[in-house]
């Protein structure tokens, strides 16, 4: 599975031609290899729209980008809603729970995205750790395939309490045991305010 991590820095007048746009993707349903899409608005920075979007691999998704893509988009109408975009692609490298994301996109009211910079000497110490939490409905912990220190992690909450909960006691233990205060490991953390009109399964 690849997983494509996208943000968008969105205008305040925009925010609703935007968010409009975003719910016309829903075609990627007839799309082959297409597992899920999830997203929503950064609660830590204002304007910022933070989309995922998981593909069986990368053959299906290279073929997306060069048959059907552009038609969504044009018919999205997108193209003007944003003035900045970031896209990053990562490999899974595994589940953090028994539950598969693309299962329950639906469910969850909070997606958490940690974007990790881990120097070689710390990495396999690092992809040893276990974020599972009370509250965490699923999680993936994905690698860069072309720069080896960066790492992506996405867990899907049920709601901001069990996600407060998980950075008030669990989240502190895993940094402890992560060695993440070491500076060969820069973890920042966005969360994010699921629009279910975003959702795509």
């Amino acid at each position: 599975m690849i997983i494509k991590w996208i943000t968008c820095q969105v205008d305040e007048k925009s925010i609703l031609p935007f968010s409009e746009a975003q719910e016309r993707w829903h075609d990627l349903k007839k799309t082959k290899g297409f597992l899920g899409q999830i997203g929503g608005w950064n609660k830590n920075k204002t304007y910022e729209a933070n989309i995922i979007s998981f593909w069986k691999d990368r053959y299906v998704y290279q073929h997306f980008m060069e048959q059907q893509h552009d038609e969504i988009f044009e018919s999205s109408n997108q193209r003007n809603t944003y003035k900045q975009i970031s896209v990053k692609i990562y490999d899974k490298m595994f589940d953090i729970n028994s539950t598969d994301i693309t299962e329950i996109l639906n469910d969850g009211s909070l997606l958490r995205i940690a974007d990790c910079c881990v120097h070689i000497t710390k990495q396999l110490h690092f992809e040893k750790q276990k974020a599972d939490s009370s509250g965490m409905l699923a999680g993936v912990f994905c690698k860069d395939p072309k720069r080896n220190d960066k790492y992506l992690v996405a867990s899907l909450w049920e709601n901001n309490q069990s996600h407060q909960w998980y950075v008030d006691n669990t989240f502190p233990l895993l940094i402890e045991s992560s060695e993440v205060k070491d500076a060969a490991i820069r973890i920042t953390g966005n969360v994010i305010e699921i629009n279910s009109k975003w959702v795509i399964e």
